[in-house]
């Protein structure tokens, strides 16, 4: 093999095996983002522990994005993490994303899944939550258990004394205890004797069937009562009611009040005034030089009056010719003026009504 062949060899070689170890890369390496379209989104978390650039992003354990960069908040304190996020992968606006922590100490962006109809924009900014330390977990632990046991110490050696104080009285008050337990002795006899003589009552035929009768009516007069409840509360929301339009009714009258009593104060002065000249009138009337008081106690001028009408009674009853004489002349004259001139001096008139004068068609003409 000749010295250029093998150079070419090699050079083969290194450019194969250059190939494959990109492939590797991209292929173990997770370069994907290289071409991959993506949006940020910035989550600012209290603590950052081994979050560096090119950190996992994922939901429900599915690869989304990759921390692009990292920043401490000066102005709220923490740590301000931005997220390059796919975009074929879409998350929720009610999305909550934490850190999660390894047993070899590698930290991941883990997002829950999220419940809401909105979708995450670009650009938005999250409140994250820290991960959680197991060290720091046991050492809490160990506290909590720490003061549990202590507290427990202290129970045991109240228990201890409050044994001690039982005994102690057991001990002096053993006579009064044996009188406490005929006692009790005594009690459970009469409350056993007590319950044989409602075993007795309870187990006659007539006392079980009238509480069976009673158990019976018992629904029926709940029903009654819920009735009455309901009618009595009907009842109440009516008076309700009728109270309300009453007060609806009074309301303008009490607003007018003082329109009101200044209005009958003004009429109970008018009929005060009315009343003191009827007193004057009544007084007039009763004058004894007076026209009225003359006119009603006279019986002469009462007759003179009544004279009076029955002669203008015959007076109106002697001008009815009259008028009706009247009455034909002003018809004639008005059917014939031509009557009250010379031709009418010449040709009296009976002073009967004639027929209606009717004038020549054809007048003669004098030549």
């Amino acid at each position: 093999m000749t010295e250029s062949r093998l150079q070419f060899t090699v050079g083969l070689f290194v450019i194969g095996s250059a190939l494959v170890g990109a492939g590797l890369a991209l292929r173990f390496g997770e370069l994907k983002f290289l071409w991959e379209k993506s949006y940020n989104v910035t989550v600012h978390f209290p603590e950052a522990p081994n979050v560096q650039t090119g950190t996992p992003v994922r939901k429900n354990g599915v690869n989304i994005g990759r921390v692009s960069a990292l920043s401490f908040d000066e102005q709220h304190g923490g740590v301000s993490v931005t997220l390059a996020l796919n975009t074929k992968y879409t998350l929720r606006a009610d999305s909550h994303p934490r850190l999660t922590q390894s047993l070899l100490g590698d930290s991941t962006v883990e997002f829950s899944p999220g419940s809401s109809a909105e979708i995450l924009k670009p650009g938005a900014v999250l409140e994250g939550s820290p991960p959680v330390d197991p060290m720091k977990l046991v050492a809490r632990l160990e506290s909590k258990v720490f003061d549990t046991l202590t507290t427990l110490h202290e129970t045991t050696d109240e228990w201890k004394r409050v044994g001690k104080n039982v005994n102690s009285l057991v001990e002096t008050n053993r006579g009064n205890l044996d009188q406490v337990v005929e006692r009790a002795a005594e009690s459970l006899s009469e409350f056993t004797t007590a319950m044989k003589s409602a075993n007795k009552y309870l187990s006659d035929p007539q006392n079980e069937e009238n509480l069976k009768k009673t158990l019976a009516a018992l629904p029926a007069m709940v029903k009654d009562t819920q009735m009455t409840i309901t009618a009595v509360r009907s009842a109440v929301q009516k008076m309700d009611e009728n109270m309300t339009n009453l007060n609806r009714v009074t309301a303008p009258l009490a607003k007018r009040s003082e329109s009101i009593v200044s209005k009958l104060d003004g009429s109970m002065g008018n009929l005060e005034i009315l009343l003191a000249e009827l007193n004057v009138f009544a007084q007039a009337v009763n004058a004894e030089d007076g026209s009225l008081k003359k006119f009603v106690s006279d019986p002469e001028l009462y007759r003179n009056l009544n004279q009076t009408a029955s002669t203008l009674n015959t007076l109106m009853r002697n001008l009815d010719p009259v008028i009706r004489d009247i009455r034909v002349f002003s018809d004639k004259i008005s059917r014939h003026p031509e009557l009250i001139g010379v031709g009418g001096a010449l040709r009296p008139s009976s002073g009967v009504k004639a027929a209606e004068y009717q004038k020549p068609a054809n007048p003669t003409r004098r030549e």
